[in-house]
């Protein structure tokens, strides 16, 4: 029996020993195939890959100084523009990518809002640049459009794409008359960012009727909990209204039974929304909001690390400051008009929680902006970084 043990336990380390250096071997081979900056042997900053220039290779990579623009193996200290590889679209100025830029910038392929260096696909509304002030519609000028357009300094005109400043006189959009003044609607200053969640779902496509109608931009939280409207994700994301993650079930036991068990779940919405639209959303809400307490029934404090992962995670999430409460006691189109439009007058910046899974929360709307229009309020699309308002946690 001794011996069988010994024999034992010499093979167990062998079988260790064989499966570190296995892992060894694997993590060297990833090293040198990784594609890294340095300087060939005549001085030349170059993209290496197996210790040799990479020639074909045209895109971005990096080394411990920074990310670079790569031309046909070698580091292009002329290039200044939007450029792109694997990983994403980022602004480059004299060859290296440019952490802190933010802007509107070009390449071939047009013109893209920059956020933190990189294309910012999440970008809906005005910006500018030394250029002009352009109307953004998902990351990119849409030079398409004509009407109107929000951002943090008011609402305005757009021709072409472009704010057109020489525009004075009125516009009519969906019944509604603006006065425009040197391109910018006159109101009241106060800003309406309305949110929807739990949806896409049967009401969902009726309501983009109605945004469309205005020219309202909105901001949908999603989830999968109707997954045979999927489809409608991509339909919000073309038209230019925000798409922000919601979870996948919705389901609070699974979600708040832990903090892993969340991510998990949140991963799977990020990967629908991914599907429909070309990429994955820096935006989001908890269900129940940040200040839930059902949460308590299945982990203590699981709000508390929920809400700090998410900054931790790059995620910009939101709750609000006015509840359409279409999700508690209101059952009808007359509760929802009145909660929204008594709410709104309170804040200069309203955050305005409805649910598009709820047909008397949609029949409600086409009222709503007409009566926040005719009041001088503004529309805009929540963007990552912007505007936000956080309940207190309570759990």
């Amino acid at each position: 029996m001794r011996v069988v043990r010994s024999i034992a336990k010499r093979l167990t380390a062998a079988t260790l020993l064989v499966c570190v250096l296995a892992a060894m071997y694997s993590l060297s081979a990833y090293a040198s195939s990784e594609r890294v900056v340095k300087q060939d042997s005549k001085g030349r900053w170059a993209c290496m890959k197996d210790g040799k220039v990479e020639k074909s290779y045209t895109g971005i990579a990096h080394n411990k100084y920074g990310w670079w623009r790569i031309k046909n193996g070698y580091v292009d200290f002329d290039a200044t523009g939007v450029c792109q590889n694997e990983y994403g679209w980022f602004y480059v100025k004299d060859g290296k990518v440019d952490w802190e830029h933010e802007g509107v910038e070009h390449n071939k392929y047009g013109w893209w809002r920059i956020r933190d260096g990189r294309v910012d696909w999440s970008a809906n509304g005005v910006f500018r640049n030394k250029h002009g002030w352009w109307y953004v519609k998902q990351g990119g000028v849409d030079f398409d459009y004509t009407g109107l357009a929000a951002n943090g300094l008011g609402n305005w005109y757009i021709k072409k794409g472009a704010v057109d400043f020489k525009k004075n006189g009125t516009y009519e959009k969906g019944g509604i008359e603006y006065k425009i003044v040197d391109g910018k609607v006159q109101n009241n200053g106060k800003v309406i960012y309305l949110t929807f969640d739990d949806g896409p779902a049967a009401y969902t496509d009726q309501l983009l009727g109605i945004l469309d109608k205005y020219g309202v931009k909105a901001t949908f939280f999603v989830t999968s909990a109707y997954p045979s409207y999927q489809y409608l994700i991509k339909k919000e994301y073309n038209a230019g209204h925000g798409i922000a993650a919601h979870t996948y079930t919705h389901n609070y036991a699974t979600i708040y039974k832990s903090t892993a068990g969340f991510w998990s779940d949140h991963e799977r919405i990020q990967e629908i929304i991914e599907q429909q639209t070309g990429h994955r959303t820096t935006m989001m809400r908890f269900p129940g909001g940040t200040s839930n307490t059902v949460s308590r029934r299945y982990c203590r404090g699981v709000m508390s690390d929920l809400s700090r992962q998410a900054g931790e995670r790059y995620m910009t999430f939101y709750d609000w400051n006015v509840d359409a409460d279409d999700a508690g006691k209101t059952r009808t189109s007359d509760g929802v008009f009145n909660n929204i439009t008594s709410g709104v007058k309170y804040h200069d910046q309203s955050l305005v929680l409805c649910h598009d899974v709820k047909p008397y929360t949609v029949n409600a709307m086409d009222r709503i902006i007409k009566w926040c229009l005719q009041n001088g309020y503004t529309f805009r699309v929540c963007q990552p970084g912007g505007y936000t308002y956080h309940l207190r946690v309570a759990n």
